[in-house]
């Protein structure tokens, strides 16, 4: 009676082995030992394999095997080195106190609960999403300061002027004094007309007598020049063109009669120009020189004959002008 227990008994043993063997075929898992003694690396990869897939037909076909599984030995003890989804562990086994037939079954016991641990363990978790940048918004740009408007030069505007006027005239050369009115009308950075009105009056002695001569003349010029910061320099040929009125007066002890005469003058002038602007709304103040030769004399004469003053020859003038910009 004891046999066919004994041999049902045997059979199933046999099935079962048979079964778990079968299982561990279906998985293609590397398995590298090293260093171990032959009954440990004769028989631990196919009891690694069946480890794992026992593991895995209890958590579901659709873990991931791990990549790779390597065990090594050194003196009574083992490491064993779980690889998995870019991930790796290491766990080691004393083997002193184990049988030598045991040492395998228990390797591979320690490499499968490794295994489990690893698909075990909770995901890492994810940072919550970043928010999306807040959309970009236009607004309206703002008007620029006055010191980004400041950068680009500012267009010359005209200007007028009003100043005193001193001039030396005539032969002998006589001092006369007056004023000027200027008006300058830039056409660019370089070139400005200017149109100019003045008037002078000086009374000086001559040989037994005193002359008063009086000037009112209109100049046209064109300047040439540059601007240094709130310095002007230029420079420019001009005419100017007049009337004079000259008035004799006798000594008292003079048997002459005094008479008067007016005629026009003029004649080709160069100026040269210094000026300096306090700001753009502020006055502009210039010193002018100016030198010239009549071209049109008057000549003063004593009974006709002899002169007395005359209105000829180069001239010297020397303005100083006050004006704003408009």
């Amino acid at each position: 009676m004891r046999r066919p227990w004994a041999f049902a008994f045997g059979l199933a043993l046999f099935w079962a082995a048979g079964g778990r063997a079968q299982a561990a075929s279906k998985i293609d898992l590397p398995v590298q030992v090293t260093s171990c003694p032959e009954e440990i690396a004769a028989s631990l990869p196919a009891g690694v394999k069946l480890e794992i897939d026992v593991l895995f037909r209890e958590h579901g076909p659709t873990r991931t095997p791990p990549d790779r599984i390597a065990v090594s030995c050194e003196g009574a003890g083992a490491e064993i080195t779980v690889a998995m989804g870019g991930v790796s562990r290491t766990s080691t086994v004393d083997l002193g106190g184990l049988a030598p037939e045991h040492r395998a079954r228990a390797l591979a016991l320690a490499a499968a609960e490794l295994v489990h641990a690893m698909i075990s363990a909770p995901a890492p978790d994810t940072p919550p999403p970043a928010p999306p940048p807040p959309a970009a918004t236009v607004s309206p740009s703002p008007a620029l300061p006055a010191i980004e408007a400041s950068a680009t030069p500012a267009r010359a505007r005209p200007a007028l002027l009003v100043g005193g006027l001193a001039q030396w005239l005539g032969r002998p050369a006589a001092l006369l004094l007056g004023a000027r009115a200027a008006f300058r009308y830039p056409l660019g950075e370089i070139l400005v007309p200017a149109l100019s009105i003045d008037g002078a009056l000086g009374t000086f002695p001559v040989t037994t007598a005193e002359v008063t001569a009086a000037t009112l003349a209109a100049g046209v010029h064109i300047y040439a020049g540059k601007t240094v910061g709130n310095l002007r320099l230029d420079a420019g040929p001009g005419t100017r063109w007049g009337w004079v009125h000259l008035t004799g007066r006798p000594d008292a002890a003079s048997t002459l009669e005094g008479r008067s005469l007016s005629a026009a003058w003029g004649g080709p002038e160069l100026r040269a120009r210094a000026a300096y602007a306090v700001g753009r709304l502020l006055p502009i103040v210039a010193i002018e020189l100016g030198a010239g030769y009549v071209l049109l004399p008057v000549h003063g004469l004593r009974d006709g004959t002899a002169p007395v003053y005359a209105v000829e020859g180069p001239w010297i003038s020397l303005g100083v002008d006050l004006g704003l910009n408009f």
